[in-house]
């Protein structure tokens, strides 16, 4: 799987520059094109009292769509003016000649229901990674559409840590254990890894045969790897993992992700909550 064609599903706020340049970095390597996707969905409709007038009514319903359409407009002027100062051409059709491409597009309806729809037409979809205050604080986060498209796109999803500072990355981690969501994250992630200078496969000393197929593995497919066990346990896996990250200085993070019954689609645990608190390098899931 080769990366052509990456989403950048957007709210117009802050985010959107680094999501941007995130997206970017892995255009560029790839000469990908880029899909800015904005979604206008209208909630006023449901929530107007049922006792107002009609032209009551319709005034509320008007004035909330002409706000809707400035935001969607006031994204369209952030994604041109992003591809004129990094000089992307503009365009929502594929290019014969070579090089990045960036196109924006805006929809109407249910947020989540849309980014969904579209995040499964690309090879890849970046997303900010979630930020949390407190327990309730993940809460709130998961009713987020970043959630819905990291658990039903099925496509790897590229998750960009606040505050991340443009870099190519160069010292990807995959995280190995066994697991359906590690295997499917590792054979998505191939174009990536076979790019980067450096590929650390982290796995529990327990699996350490399985480890070593991994990287032999990631060798018949180009991609120069090595083996490091997870240390030992003196806290979670998730934090075990991440501080691996940190000492051996990797910048890209390749792991499975909810590995739970489906039924329970909206309840992460473990690992994978813990690194999508804590994490501070790009990382790439897929559930």
């Amino acid at each position: 799987m080769s990366i052509h064609a990456i989403l950048v599903p957007t709210d117009g706020g802050d985010t959107l520059q680094n999501l941007l340049e995130a997206a970017l970095v892995v255009a560029r390597r790839f000469e990908a094109h880029i899909s800015v996707l904005h979604v206008s969905e209208r909630k006023l409709k449901k929530s107007v009292p049922k006792d107002i007038s009609k032209n009551l009514k319709k005034s509320l319903l008007d004035e909330e769509m002409s706000i809707l359409s400035g935001v969607a407009s006031e994204v369209e002027e952030r994604v041109e003016a992003f591809a004129r100062k990094r000089r992307i051409e503009l365009t929502d059709r594929p290019m014969k000649q070579p090089g990045v491409t960036i196109s924006f597009h805006h929809e109407r309806g249910k947020t989540t229901d849309v980014m969904v729809h579209w995040s499964r037409m690309f090879d890849t979809t970046a997303v900010m990674r979630p930020t949390f205050k407190s327990g309730i604080g993940w809460r709130k986060a998961s009713k987020k559409y970043h959630e819905s498209i990291m658990m039903q796109s099925g496509r790897p999803v590229l998750l960009v840590p606040p505050q991340w500072e443009v870099h190519k990355a160069q010292h990807a981690v995959v995280a190995w254990n066994h697991s359906l969501e590690a295997s499917r994250a590792v054979a998505m992630t191939y174009p990536w890894l076979v790019e980067m200078k450096k590929v650390t496969v982290v796995v529990p000393k327990a699996n350490l045969a399985d480890g070593e197929k991994v990287v032999e593995n990631l060798a018949w497919n180009g991609a120069k790897a090595e083996l490091m066990p997870l240390n030992r346990r003196t806290s979670s896996v998730g934090k075990r993992l991440l501080r691996i990250c940190d000492n051996i200085g990797a910048d890209f993070l390749v792991m499975g992700g909810y590995s739970h019954s489906r039924v329970q689609e909206r309840v992460f645990g473990g690992t994978t909550e813990y690194v999508l608190q804590n994490s501070k390098i790009i990382t790439v899931m897929v559930h």
